[in-house]
């Protein structure tokens, strides 16, 4: 059971690293726009910029964007200019370069807000994974499933688990934080 719970936690952890590693920093990072969504074909879906292009890091705040289809560079650069990103766009004879202006500092403690929401949101699934767990524990023990012994066991293993996915929630907001308020 406690793999099941494992996989559960892990599956939570991956959701928020996917989400911090999207969040703006003041370094571009590939993972900015490669999943933001291009009408790239005519009659055909959108598509995820890292479905279109290779993308590449250039200096510290320079994203290049170089589409295997040189037809869609300009779509993928009305894409950019859209987002949210606020990022400065400039199509090339064969790519894209998007380059990330400075965050102020009131929009690093936006940033630094909204990371520390995500982070509590995490342990709260973590907690509620925990609490499920615990509850199941709990209803074997009081069936006569399991022993006494083995409740407390299955308890204490269950914490400890939960103690280091916490910790690693930690981890990720402290480095992310810290990207945040280099400048």
């Amino acid at each position: 059971m406690l793999e099941e719970t494992k996989t559960k936690m892990v599956q939570a952890l991956n959701l928020l690293r996917e989400d911090v590693v999207s969040m703006r920093t003041s370094r571009a990072n590939p993972a900015l726009v490669e999943n933001l969504q291009v009408s790239a074909y005519e009659g055909a879906g959108e598509l995820k910029i890292k479905e279109l292009a290779s993308i590449s890091v250039e200096g510290v705040n320079c994203l290049v964007i170089q589409p295997w289809d040189p037809k869609v560079a300009k779509n993928i650069a009305q894409t950019l200019e859209v987002s949210e990103l606020g990022l400065s766009v400039a199509v090339g004879k064969d790519a894209v370069r998007a380059t990330l202006p400075p965050l102020s500092a009131q929009r690093r403690e936006e940033y630094v807000r909204l990371l520390k929401k995500k982070l509590e949101a995490a342990r709260v699934m973590i907690r509620q994974i925990r609490a499920e767990e615990r509850n199941q524990i709990l209803h074997q023990k009081d069936a006569g499933e399991i022993s006494q012994d083995d409740a407390f066991r299955q308890e204490e293993k269950l914490q400890e688990l939960t103690d280091n996915q916490i910790e690693e929630i930690d981890r990720l907001g402290d480095k992310k934080i810290a990207e945040l308020e280099v400048l």
